[in-house]
């Protein structure tokens, strides 16, 4: 099986394919609390941000073939695949733009839960 074949059947490759999985888990369930904790702007929560660049695609990937073996017929199991693998990339990709020219992931989430600027002044 070549490296890409066990990519685009991440869920099927084997005991490696499943340690990644594992792997990916650990590395969330960590930086989650750092993240949670951290202060705005630190290297912590910089860490946190980029273990979660990584972790999430990577463990979203492998979730997401497992669907796809569950679920789609295999004569569309190929394609279905290729297009996991896409919006992997893609989100791996967003979470680094917002990583590296915005707030990063965590000041992106934890401003779900703050009031924006012109209502917090206008309350005043």
């Amino acid at each position: 099986m070549s490296t890409m074949q066990r990519v685009l059947a991440a869920d099927t490759a084997g005991k490696a394919g499943l340690k990644v999985h594992e792997y990916a888990s650990y590395a969330l369930a960590g930086a989650t609390p750092v993240a949670v904790v951290s202060s705005k702007g630190s290297v912590l929560q910089k860490t946190a941000d980029f273990v979660f660049s990584l972790a999430i695609p990577v463990h979203s990937h492998i979730c997401m073939n497992a669907v796809v073996t569950d679920y789609f017929p295999k004569v569309a199991r190929g394609p279905a695949r290729l297009g996991v693998l896409g919006m992997s990339v893609v989100t791996y990709l967003g979470i680094m733009k917002v990583n590296l020219s915005g707030p990063g992931l965590t000041e992106t989430v934890r401003g779900l839960w703050r009031k924006p600027e012109k209502a917090a002044a206008a309350a005043k």
